[in-house]
């Protein structure tokens, strides 16, 4: 009888955080003085360390805790729910419906889609605001970007400043999706909806067409499951370092961290939040015992700085202003999540697809796109980021048969009542929400 070969054990991975009286890369050199490391890397607040696997991960962890040195430690997690936010896109489409197959419209903005992108016309989008906003950079946390894409052309920043090790799978992907379009499309597909290029006449146009892309990769190769805690936290303070407005993260996982949380908080400027915003879709599931699980990140959204998207069909429902001005604590907003005109990087038509059921990955890229559209709409380009989040709450819509309030950037046309010069407290005020 043949003998199976014994599998070599798996390193045990950790996040740890030094004590109040060390520094992260003080914890580090103790760690390759002390500690049987098989690797180890830092952060801006913490350290990433490897362990040969000779005790249990909780035995581990309890003697680790042990040392003066170290604060907290938490497993460096991954597994198959870490994963993004959307479900398959619908290829198989009678002609009909693959608009990007017509040519250019005769009238302003010559997309052949633009009749196809209910969500926009549903949010209150209009292109004529669109064509006159400034450009805000959006951080897509995703499968990377192709940057090769016509409808994405000249707006994606791929950063040359990673965190991620140099040799590290996000680095090396992020190039590879970026000049080859190799990669999961679901970035590309997220991408087309924030700040795909408008009046080009070919494809889409994006909520926010004029803002800028830049693509960080957490995703594994060639599918939908991310990569480690320790990737997803890097890659928002990567986003944070490199200047993104907005930080986009279509993706889910079902733990906390504190990895996670402490570079949310750091990114959005800590309790007022006035640096940037971080959206994410609103993730839930139905436990066996019929409650309601809501999965991480969206768990953050009570946090300043976070919002949710809740994805909606509102096809046919009417929208009117709400009775009350909406809790913006709550985080949880409404926005488009059932077919969506997507770029891609899998479809040969030209790089489309209509996205039958992306749920709240298409929710998440639509607030996205609103949020860099409104920063990016003067004088309320002078607001911080706060700000931005408590107007999109104030003017939103509201339905009777939706729970939460729905995106909705129509106000922006008032704008144009705005004097000249004025600041964001003015802005803010003219238009109700000061």
């Amino acid at each position: 009888m043949a003998t199976v070969p014994a599998t070599k054990p798996v390193p045990a991975r950790f996040i740890l955080f030094p004590s109040a009286h060390a520094e992260v890369r003080q914890l580090k050199e103790w760690l390759v003085d002390h500690a049987p490391v098989r690797d180890v890397d830092v952060t801006d607040d913490f350290v990433i360390a490897s362990f040969p696997r000779r005790l249990s991960t909780s035995r581990l962890r309890e003697l680790l805790l042990e040392s003066r040195e170290i604060e907290y430690v938490e497993p460096d997690c991954d597994g198959p729910d870490f994963t993004t936010t959307s479900k398959e896109l619908a290829l198989d489409l009678s002609p009909a419906l693959r608009c990007w197959n017509r040519a250019a419209r005769p009238t302003f903005p010559n997309d052949p889609c633009i009749d196809e992108l209910w969500g926009h016309s549903k949010i209150g989008w209009d292109s004529r605001v669109a064509a006159r906003s400034l450009p805000r950079l959006v951080a897509v946390l995703d499968s990377g970007i192709d940057a090769r894409h016509e409808d994405l052309a000249n707006g994606v920043r791929v950063s040359l400043e990673s965190t991620a090790p140099r040799r590290s799978q996000g680095r090396r992907l992020n190039a590879l999706c970026a000049m080859t379009g190799r990669c999961y499309p679901h970035g590309t597909e997220m991408a087309g909806t924030i700040a795909g290029r408008m009046d080009n006449g070919i494809g889409v146009a994006g909520v926010a067409p004029n803002s800028h892309l830049m693509p960080i990769v957490i995703s594994r190769v060639e599918h939908g499951t991310l990569g480690r805690i320790s990737t997803i936290a890097r890659a928002i303070e990567e986003a944070a370092r490199g200047n993104a407005d907005v930080i986009n993260i279509s993706a889910k996982w079902p733990v906390d961290s504190r990895a996670i949380a402490v570079a949310v908080r750091t990114a959005v400027g800590g309790n007022a939040a006035t640096k940037r915003l971080i959206v994410t879709g609103y993730a839930t599931a139905l436990d066996t015992d019929e409650s309601v699980r809501e999965y991480f990140p969206s768990q953050y959204r009570c946090l300043p700085g976070v919002i949710a998207a809740v994805p909606v069909d509102m096809r046919g429902r009417e929208l009117s202003n709400p009775k009350d001005r909406p809790n913006a604590n709550d985080g949880r907003i409404q926005a488009p999540g059932v077919d969506i005109v997507v770029t891609t990087t899998e479809n040969s038509e030209r790089g489309y697809a209509l996205s039958g059921a992306a749920g709240a990955s298409s929710a998440a890229a639509y607030v996205s796109g609103a949020v860099a559209l409104a920063w990016g709409s003067p004088p309320l380009n002078t607001c911080d980021a706060q700000q931005i989040k408590e107007l999109l709450f104030c003017r939103s819509k509201s339905s009777d048969s939706t729970r939460y309030p729905w995106i909705n950037v129509d106000f922006l046309r008032e704008l144009a009542n705005v004097e000249p010069g004025a600041d964001c407290k003015v802005a803010l005020e003219k238009l109700g929400c000061g």
